[in-house]
């Protein structure tokens, strides 16, 4: 079963806000709720989230053991008549918003940044956009620009281009369908360049 934490970073104290589906805690939050309003305001305006929060982190775990654990300087809640979600953005150039990615045995299998992230809890799916980069402990580097990650079967997918650099090659493509610490991956119209060892190539010739 898998269990969803909300934590805060916050030198003020604790702060806690109840919002739509449970509680949060987090640096800073605000609660949003709109008086009155047309529809054609909400078509013109957007969405607005029920709830804000600054400085926000969310673990989840499997059998008590960490699974995820997101990080951002700003996280707003929305919900809609048949499902409800965040949105993590970064704020500035210089802070990414980052998920944590833990494998089944608990220990750390990848790290995932990127600009900003929409997050479905209920159905365990995170999209990530914009300048996303996954690394992993075995030193291999994913970049894209759009990243989807389904917390159920354990992988990385997407349709957009993607550049995988490993310590023996450097691959990429339109398209991905990958484990979620790039043990292994699927490349769509996929081009390749591996390094070869010169040594080798010199022991074959003679």
């Amino acid at each position: 079963m898998t269990q969803l934490h909300w934590g805060r970073r916050s030198v003020l104290g604790l702060l806690v806000c109840v919002a739509v589906g449970g509680g949060l805690l987090a640096g800073g939050c605000e609660h949003r709720t709109r008086p009155g309003g047309t529809d054609r305001d909400k078509t013109t305006r957007g969405p607005t989230p029920k709830h804000v929060s600054w400085d926000a982190a969310f673990n989840m775990s499997e059998n008590g053991r960490p699974r995820a654990v997101l990080r951002a300087r700003r996280m707003e809640q929305y919900q809609t008549d048949d499902s409800t979600y965040s949105v993590w953005r970064s704020m500035d150039d210089t802070t990414k918003v980052r998920v944590y990615l833990f494998d089944e045995e608990g220990d750390s299998s990848a790290t995932v940044t990127a600009d900003s992230l929409v997050f479905q809890d209920q159905k365990g799916v995170l999209d990530a956009y914009r300048n996303v980069v996954v690394t992993t402990e075995d030193n291999k580097r994913l970049e894209s620009e759009h990243l989807t990650w389904h917390q159920a079967d354990r992988t990385i997918r997407t349709r957009r281009f993607v550049r995988i650099r490993t310590p023996s090659e450097v691959v990429q493509g339109d398209g991905l369908v990958a484990d979620e610490d790039l043990e292994t991956y699927q490349l769509g119209r996929f081009s390749a360049e591996v390094d070869v060892d010169e040594d080798d190539d010199t022991d074959e010739q003679q």
